[in-house]
């Protein structure tokens, strides 16, 4: 069994999702947090909690692998700055992390034919979902 943490980044937060299982044979798991912000990116102290943050959320849900949905950093759909901090932060936890772009994510999540109303998650959170769906199908 294989536990993946989705994440999308946006502005100055991660949105999480967590699958637990095997290809097409997993659940998400309830998290009592579903996105961590970082206050402010220029601050060291915060940066660092951020990371410790984003570490202790992968520990507590024995997170086995993390799915960051890749930001573009060119053209008019471009990541903003402070998203890219965060994914860099995040590439440094213990996790192995994968960069999914936004178009294998909606080619998996069209193909699986996913209906994102019939799920347990927040509308924020689609994005993250879409990455840990991708990541947890094709990773067998």
């Amino acid at each position: 069994m294989t536990t993946i943490a989705g994440i999308d980044l946006d502005k100055n937060e991660a949105r999480f999702v967590v699958l637990t299982g095997h290809a097409l044979n997993f659940d998400i798991v309830p998290t009592a947090i579903v996105r961590l912000g970082l206050g402010d990116p220029k601050d060291q102290q915060e940066v660092r909690d951020f990371l410790a943050s984003v570490q202790a959320f992968f520990d507590e849900h024995s997170v086995d692998a993390v799915a960051i949905r890749e930001r573009l950093s060119k053209g008019r759909m471009k990541g903003g700055t402070i998203t890219f901090k965060l994914e860099g932060l995040i590439q440094t936890c213990r996790q192995p992390v994968t960069l999914i772009s936004p178009a294998t994510i909606r080619k998996s999540i069209t193909a699986a034919n996913i209906d994102f109303a019939e799920l347990p998650i927040a509308k924020f959170q689609h994005e993250a979902y879409g990455a840990a769906y991708t990541l947890i199908t094709t990773s067998e």
